[in-house]
């Protein structure tokens, strides 16, 4: 029964005990009355300075990891919420594992429910694991709040639209038998990405950048131009990868995803890039995904820094599916990068499309390596005009530590993982 309801009962019945001088009655209906107005004020009061709050170890991770989440319900102010019962809408256990969630109407969502008592300015915490078990962007929240007064008459409902997020990166592995060792043309190997360019030698003046040395400013351009500018030296050979990622895992659209190999591609590029970055060599990332200003081709400017790399993470957390063909992709890449650059492609199918087009970027000067997880049988060609490569074993993309990759031939091309 609501306070509503009984509100009208105790007034028949204070009505009822007045008119026929019954004590009783009259006593009864006051004290239902007395009931419904505590109980209504009660139901309107308790979730007022009530605080949820969600609290992540860290609120990145990656794939295989386990994060703590402490929950802190905290009651700030003297009236004691008696039964407070808190759904917190969490992605299922195929997003985070091991939580005790509660189905829910919404796809991939789910429920985390905690029922406590929260006293006068009290703090209640609770603490989970949160496994995860899938990459992606997965968003906590809202929660909503629901109290009811101690004589259970009337419930009330409060939905606090705070919203955290977690992001999982693709697992890490480390990558053995990719040749990524690149000569300068002097015929030495060098130990980072570039060698330094010869101060002496200005071929014109550029802007000022932050961040630029003070010994490289254009003090004479300054003055006449009034705008800081710098001095634009020769620049020496800079060694520099590009690693396009395709994520088109069938000859064609009505193919589907297959996820396992979409996974799989996703952990060789991510990995790719951390051998780079631990080598010291500038890399970029392409992709057939958009990217900024809703373009069909994501295009990452080669960098080296662990800002960049975790940029690039951040991309990879989110891809699911293509939006435009991976030639167009290299396309576009041939138009934005020096023939110095080279270019790793790393595609779970390609389709003829795909192969022509790298070999057009070999005939411009780029160095081509290519990761793939199967190549038709009359695509094997390709395997012998540039270095080709595929896992020896299946990429544990879950828990593995090591993607091994072997050079295919063209008598293995027909073979796949």
């Amino acid at each position: 029964m609501t306070t509503r309801t009984i509100a009208s009962v105790g007034a028949v019945m204070l009505a009822v005990g007045v008119i026929a001088r019954m004590g009783y009655a009259s006593i009864g209906g006051a004290y239902l009355l007395a009931a419904s107005a505590i109980g209504w004020w009660y139901s309107r009061a308790c979730l007022k300075h009530v605080q949820y709050i969600r609290d992540f170890e860290r609120t990145r991770g990656f794939l295989g990891d386990s994060i703590r989440l402490k929950v802190s319900i905290e009651n700030r102010k003297p009236l004691p919420v008696m039964a407070l019962t808190c759904a917190d809408e969490v992605p299922d256990k195929d997003g985070v594992g091991s939580l005790p969630l509660a189905p829910y109407y919404k796809t991939g969502r789910a429920i985390l429910k905690n029922d406590i008592y929260a006293g006068s300015f009290q703090r209640v915490e609770r603490e989970f694991k949160l496994d995860c078990v899938s990459r992606g962007v997965f968003r906590f929240g809202p929660v909503s709040l629901r109290a009811t007064d101690p004589m259970g008459m009337e419930e009330t409902k409060v939905v606090v639209d705070t919203v955290d997020t977690l992001v999982v990166y693709p697992r890490l592995l480390r990558v053995a038998g990719l040749d990524l060792l690149r000569r300068d043309p002097s015929g030495g190997i060098p130990e980072r990405g570039w060698i330094n360019p010869d101060p002496m030698q200005i071929v014109g003046i550029r802007p000022y950048y932050p961040g630029t040395p003070l010994n490289q400013v254009a003090w004479k351009a300054t003055a006449k131009s009034a705008s800081l500018k710098a001095k634009m030296t020769l620049p020496g050979f800079h060694s520099q990868v590009m690693v396009a990622l395709n994520l088109n895992t069938g000859q064609h659209v009505w193919d589907g995803i297959d996820k396992n190999s979409l996974e799989s591609a996703v952990c060789i590029c991510a990995s790719v890039c951390n051998e780079l970055l631990a080598r010291g060599i500038p890399f970029g990332f392409a992709s057939n995904f958009p990217g900024k200003k809703a373009r069909r081709h994501l295009f990452m400017a080669p960098g080296l820094s662990n800002g960049h790399f975790r940029a690039i993470l951040e991309y990879l957390a989110t891809v699911f599916m293509p939006w435009g063909r991976f030639s167009e992709t290299l396309a576009e890449l041939a138009s934005k990068m020096p023939v110095s650059t080279e270019v790793v492609a790393v595609m779970p199918n390609p389709s003829l499309d795909d192969w022509v087009q790298l070999q057009r970027l070999q005939s411009r000067g780029h160095r081509i390596s290519a990761i793939v997880l199967r190549v038709s049988p009359e695509h094997g060609d390709f395997c012998r005009s540039m270095p080709v490569y595929r896992p020896s074993a299946p990429v544990d993309w879950r828990v593995g530590e090591v993607i091994r990759l072997e050079r295919l031939v063209p008598e293995r091309a027909s073979v796949s993982v």
